[in-house]
């Protein structure tokens, strides 16, 4: 997911806001990489873009800028290959252990642990460091991290160790990617350019929980993992050819980065003391937790699902469980981006909680729904296979579990920009990131102990419930 930039406003330097233009003058002169490269030295390595309405721009117009063209796609290539990479590890983790729940969730813990750890800090390194070197040497650095899967994918340990070096070095990503963008495109582009890079992420998402399986499938793991490497190489030397602007950087001080990060500590405690004020905010925060926190859940127990309730060894077919899941995704998002307006966001949230919950009982009682469902087509001459009937019966199921994840997401973190106060808009955003994967993990842990209790029907079960239960809860706050 990507996450948001901090705040940074206050260390910028003042500057107005230009003048509309004059509808009788002549058009405004178009600002080119070059134009800004000379435009901005001297100031701030992260100017911020004014805010203006975009006025005949499109999504052609933005793509024939070279150097968004150049970070656009490295944003796919990298994405897919990105989620490849966790399709692979939970493959490789759950062939290692037997498809052990609490193996795999060492993986997304080894995932999560540095977004809790170093996320709110990342934003501070981007405004001091070279952004092009951060892009460019993290997509390296992931393609080296791939490498050395190649070379221990028989050991589990050597895998979480990796996975945990390589998500502490990537913390710094996306906030970098993020503030590039302004650097790239001028400024009727800025939402254009937003709005694609948020549409490619969704479909880098399901490319890649949907590339590596196939490749898995038909030419092993040896091959998936080379052409990973050829993705995050290409990411990282097509980075190469952004413009200057974005390698300009602040002088680091020692005294210097340590008083900053004692003021962004300040600025943080500043904004819980704001949240917590706010019991909308506060709600709002945590029920973004949920949708999140359920799809990693269901990636945790998909090698388990897979080969104790559908009754089949191939653990490749995880991916029945999870693509459709992402495709879910998809399809809320573009839902909501027609009709979220007539919907009152709080009552949706609501429903879409409760819906989740059902949704989350029907994976867990799959096999009884796949029978009650094919049974009366027996009469006709149709009767699949148990194992094709369920994952049939399946794959509708795990569609709206990600309809309704979206259902919950945009919406409310729609509420959590609206409550912001727009000063503390930043680190508000970059807490939500923190407080997300903080909260991820007791579950995780929680879910492979009660897996080992009482199955994974009755782990998804319980799952549900809670879900339920906050569903309810949450109606007290429409």
């Amino acid at each position: 997911m990507a996450r948001p930039e901090p705040d940074s406003a206050a260390a910028e330097p003042a500057r107005s806001e230009p003048s509309p233009p004059n509808p009788t003058s002549a058009p405004p002169l178009e600002v080119t990489v070059e134009d800004r490269d000379h435009v901005l030295v001297g100031e701030q390595p992260t100017p911020m873009a004014p805010h203006v309405i975009p006025t005949g721009t499109g999504f052609g117009s933005v793509l024939q800028n070279r150097a968004f063209l150049a970070i656009w796609s490295a944003q796919f290539t990298s994405q897919a290959g990105q989620n490849s990479v966790w399709y692979v590890l939970v493959f490789l983790i759950a062939r290692l252990t037997g498809a052990s729940t609490i193996g795999v969730a060492g993986v997304i813990i080894m995932v999560q642990l540095p977004t809790v750890l170093f996320s709110s800090l990342s934003g501070v390194l981007v405004d001091r460091f070279n952004k092009r070197a951060i892009l460019i040497g993290t997509n390296f650095i992931r393609a080296a991290a791939v490498v050395g899967y190649l070379f221990f994918s028989g050991y589990a340990e050597a895998l979480y160790l990796i996975t945990f070096l390589v998500a502490v070095v990537s913390q710094p990503f996306q906030p970098a990617e993020g503030s590039t963008i302004p650097l790239l495109v001028s400024d009727t582009q800025l939402i254009t350019a937003n709005s694609l890079f948020q549409a490619t992420f969704m479909v880098s998402q399901i490319s890649g929980f949907v590339l590596a399986p196939i490749l898995i499938q038909f030419a092993g793991t040896t091959v998936t993992l080379f052409v990973l490497i050829g993705l995050f190489s290409y990411a990282g030397a097509i980075l190469f050819f952004l413009p200057g602007v974005t390698a300009r950087h602040s002088a680091v001080a020692t005294s210097g980065l340590i008083n900053t990060m004692e003021r962004v500590w300040h600025e943080l405690l500043e904004g819980a003391r704001s949240i917590m004020a706010d019991r909308k905010l506060l709600l709002a925060l945590i029920q973004i937790t949920f949708a999140p926190t359920v799809l990693l859940l269901l990636a945790e127990i998909a090698p388990t699902f897979v080969r104790t309730v559908l009754h089949i060894h191939n653990l490749n077919t995880m991916f029945f469980v999870l693509a459709p899941a992402g495709a879910g995704m998809g399809i809320g998002l573009f839902i909501l981006g027609h009709w979220a307006v007539t919907i009152r966001k709080e009552r949706l949230v609501v429903v879409a909680l409760l819906a989740l919950s059902v949704a989350i009982f029907g994976l867990a009682d799959v096999p009884s729904l796949a029978h009650e469902f094919w049974l009366p087509f027996t009469v006709i001459g149709i009767n699949p296979p148990a194992g094709l009937a369920m994952i049939l019966t399946m794959v509708p199921i795990s569609l709206l579990v990600g309809i309704c994840v979206a259902f919950i997401n945009a919406p409310v973190q729609t509420i959590v920009q609206e409550r912001a106060p727009e000063k503390m808009r930043g680190r508000i955003l970059a807490m939500q990131q923190t407080l997300t994967a903080a909260l991820a993990i007791p579950p995780l842990l929680l879910l492979a102990g009660i897996e080992a209790a009482v199955g994974v029907q009755g782990a998804l079960g319980l799952v549900g419930v809670l879900l339920f239960a906050v569903g309810l809860a949450s109606v007290y706050s429409i």
